[in-house]
């Protein structure tokens, strides 16, 4: 069997952090609803779950998702592209946050060619000051995985069990979870602990 694996670790990373974070880093931090640029409806509750964990995880302090939820709906807030209506100290002061995480999923895809299969998560996170709107803190994380197969009989191979792994992963309601993985922990690697 002549087979290749790639693990992609390719992220851009650190976008901006501003000089002073240090003394300015929010101690409560919402976690907003993310923005979708990716063809899956799942994508931005999957990765907003994972980001929750990891940014309590870095000591900070963070209202429940549920609750998060709640109040903005409140303001008639249901998707994380209608946020942009909304100016960062409104926002701060519904959700009482000293700081909003703002997220992009850019991409979240399984794609299948047989000879070739690509595996691919990346997110980008914003962290601003809700008092001012200010950006603190801006990174994007990717997860990749490529695999490729060189003969026929193999890349037939490869294709059905593709179909299968990705059967199994969105009927256990975990999608590309260790691409996920990967790139929110890409991103947590430059977020500054509190």
């Amino acid at each position: 069997m002549c087979s290749a694996f790639l693990a992609g670790c390719a992220t851009r990373g650190l976008v901006f952090q501003a000089p002073d974070y240090p003394s300015r880093a929010p101690s409560r931090v919402a976690v907003l609803p993310f923005d979708n640029e990716s063809t899956s409806l799942r994508a931005p509750d999957i990765l907003r779950a994972l980001v929750q964990t990891r940014v309590s995880a870095s000591g900070y302090g963070t209202p429940l998702l549920e609750d998060v939820d709640s109040r903005l709906k409140g303001l008639g807030v249901t998707d994380g592209g209608q946020l942009r209506r909304f100016d960062a100290k409104e926002l701060g002061k519904t959700l009482e946050a000293d700081g909003l995480l703002y997220g992009v999923v850019e991409e979240f895809a399984f794609q299948n060619l047989g000879f070739f299969q690509r595996r691919v998560v990346r997110l980008r996170l914003k962290l601003v000051a809700s008092d001012t709107g200010e950006r603190l803190w801006e990174s994007v994380g990717q997860g990749e995985q490529d695999r490729a197969v060189l003969k026929q009989k193999e890349a037939m191979r490869a294709f059905i069990l593709g179909l299968a792994e990705q059967a199994l992963e969105g009927a256990l309601g975990v999608p590309l979870m260790p691409e996920s993985q990967a790139a929110v922990g890409r991103l947590f690697d430059t977020l500054p602990r509190r």
